[in-house]
C-alpha cells in the first residue's frame, strides 16, 4: 500500500503540475485520498467513483449558489453549515462530504469575489486525473485484487467463529467485512450475481448475518427443540395435530419451557395447531408476515405474556384486532437475527423455538442457534406432502461444519438427540 501511495503521488505530479498549473494540488489531492488505504483494486475504484460523483453534485449546487450574492456573515453562516453536513454524512458515503467540500471552494471563492463557475470544469478534470493515477498504482504495483481480500476476511471470521471468539472479537471482523463490502456490493448491483451463487458482496453478507447472529447468541441463548418421525416429518396432513413425542419426552420439553423466557413457533403453527403452549414464567411469541391471526385463537387466551413480530406497517392493524391480548412488537426483517434482537430489547435472555417448517429453517441455516433438541419417534409418515423438519435450502451446518452431539437420551420410546452449535 506504501508502494502504491509513492506511484500514485508520482503519477499525480507529473501529470498535475504540466498539465493543471497552479491547480496542480487538485490532482495530487484526489490521488492521495483514491489510494489512501485502499484495500483493493475494487476499493480504489470505488472511492474513485465516489468522489467523482461528489464533486459533480457540489458543482452543480455551486453553480446555484454563485448565482446568489452571499457575503460577510451570511456567507461564513452558509459555509460552516455546509462544513458540518459534510462532517456529519462523510460516515454515510465519502460522496457527501466531496459534494460540501466542493461547494465550500466554491463558496470561499465567492466570498473573495472570483468566479467560481469557470474553475469547476478544471476542478472535475482534474479529480478524474487524480482518480486514474491512483487506479492505475493499486492496479499495476503489487495489484490486491478485490475477491481475494474478501475470502481472506470471511475466511478469518469463520476462523474466529469457529474459535468460540467473544463478542468484541466479532464486532472486529464484522467491521473489517463492512470495509470492503461497498465495492462488491456495488459490483452485485451493476453486473448481477454469479451463477454459482458465490459472488463477493454474498459472501459478505452470508458471514455478516452469521457473525451478527453469533453477537446475538452472547445475548440470548437459543434452543430449537423439534419432534420428527423416522422419515423426517413434523406432523402429516390430518385435522388432528400427530403426537410425535413420547409422555416421557412430553413432560421433558414443558420443563425446558418453564426454564425459558420465550416460547417462540411461526403464524402458521399457531392458526393449523392452535396450541396453547403454556409454561410458567415464559412468554409466547409468534412471527407474521400478513398479520392474518385470529383473536379467538388459544395462543390469544390472556393466560400468560403473549408477543408479537411484524413488520412496522402491520403493528396498528394488529394492536386494533388483538388488543390487549398481545405486545406487538416491530421488527426489521424477516430473519432470526432481527427476532432474537427485538426479544432481547423486551429483556429475554432464553428462547425455546418449536416451529413450524419455514421458522426451523429460518433459524437453521442462519445458524443463529445454540443448542438443537431433536425428538425421534419410532414410526413414519410416508406423505410426501406432509410438513417436514426444514425446506430445501442451504445450511451453514453442512458436511465441512457439524454439529455437536452432546447427549443421546431414551425418554419412553422416543430418542432425543442433543445438539449444540459450534460457536455456542
Amino acid at each position: 500500500m506504501a508502494l502504491q501511495m509513492l506511484v500514485a503521488l508520482a503519477l499525480a505530479f507529473a501529470v498535475g503540475m504540466p498539465l493543471f498549473g497552479r491547480h496542480w494540488p487538485w490532482v495530487v489531492l484526489t490521488a492521495f485520498i483514491v489510494c489512501s488505504g485502499a484495500v483493493g483494486r475494487g476499493e480504489a475504484i470505488y472511492k474513485g467513483l465516489q468522489r467523482f460523483a461528489g464533486a459533480i453534485g457540489g458543482t452543480l449546487v455551486a453553480a446555484l449558489v454563485a448565482r446568489v450574492a452571499l457575503h460577510g456573515i451570511a456567507s461564513a453562516v452558509v459555509i460552516f453549515i455546509v462544513l458540518f453536513l459534510g462532517i456529519w454524512l462523510r460516515e454515510v458515503n465519502y460522496a457527501y462530504w466531496a459534494a460540501c467540500a466542493t461547494l465550500i471552494f466554491a463558496l470561499l471563492q465567492g466570498s473573495q469575489g472570483v468566479d467560481p463557475v469557470p474553475l469547476f470544469a478544471l476542478r472535475v478534470t482534474a479529480i478524474i486525473a487524480g482518480t486514474l493515477c491512483a487506479i492505475a498504482a493499486t492496479w499495476f504495483v503489487f495489484p490486491m485484487k478485490t475477491e481475494l481480500v474478501v475470502r481472506r476476511r470471511v475466511a478469518a471470521a469463520r476462523d474466529a467463529l469457529l474459535a468460540d471468539a467473544g463478542s468484541r472479537d466479532l464486532r472486529f471482523h464484522l467491521a473489517q467485512l463492512d470495509r470492503v463490502a461497498p465495492p462488491v456490493r456495488l459490483h452485485r448491483r451493476v453486473f448481477g450475481e454469479r451463477k454459482d451463487g458465490k459472488h463477493p458482496a454474498t459472501l459478505i453478507d452470508a458471514m455478516q448475518g452469521r457473525l451478527r447472529a453469533a453477537i446475538e447468541r452472547a445475548e440470548v441463548r437459543v434452543t430449537i427443540s423439534v419432534a420428527v418421525s423416522l422419515d423426517g416429518y413434523i406432523d402429516d396432513r390430518s385435522p388432528q395435530r400427530l403426537i410425535l413425542s413420547s409422555p416421557e419426552d412430553l413432560a421433558d420439553m414443558r420443563a425446558e419451557r418453564d426454564a425459558s423466557d420465550a416460547i417462540f413457533v411461526g403464524a402458521e403453527t399457531v392458526r393449523r395447531d392452535n396450541p396453547s403452549l403454556r409454561a410458567k414464567d415464559a412468554a409466547r411469541v409468534t412471527v407474521t408476515h400478513s398479520g392474518e391471526l385470529d383473536a379467538n385463537l388459544h395462543f390469544f387466551d390472556g393466560s400468560m405474556r403473549t408477543i408479537v413480530l411484524t413488520v412496522p406497517e402491520r403493528v396498528e392493524a394488529l394492536r386494533a384486532k388483538l388488543r390487549e391480548r398481545a405486545e406487538i412488537v416491530a421488527i426489521e426483517s424477516f430473519e432470526p437475527a432481527a427476532y432474537v434482537t427485538a426479544l432481547r430489547d423486551l429483556g429475554l435472555r432464553s428462547l425455546f423455538v418449536e416451529g413450524g417448517t419455514r421458522i426451523l429453517t429460518e433459524f437453521l441455516t442462519s445458524g443463529a442457534f445454540d443448542r438443537l433438541r431433536l425428538a425421534i419417534a419410532p414410526f413414519f409418515v410416508g406423505d410426501a406432502d406432509a410438513p417436514r423438519l426444514v425446506h430445501a435450502s442451504r445450511f451453514l451446518n453442512d458436511a465441512h461444519q457439524r454439529l455437536t452431539l452432546r447427549a443421546v437420551r431414551k425418554l419412553g420410546d422416543v430418542a432425543v438427540l442433543e445438539y449444540e452449535h459450534p460457536s455456542a
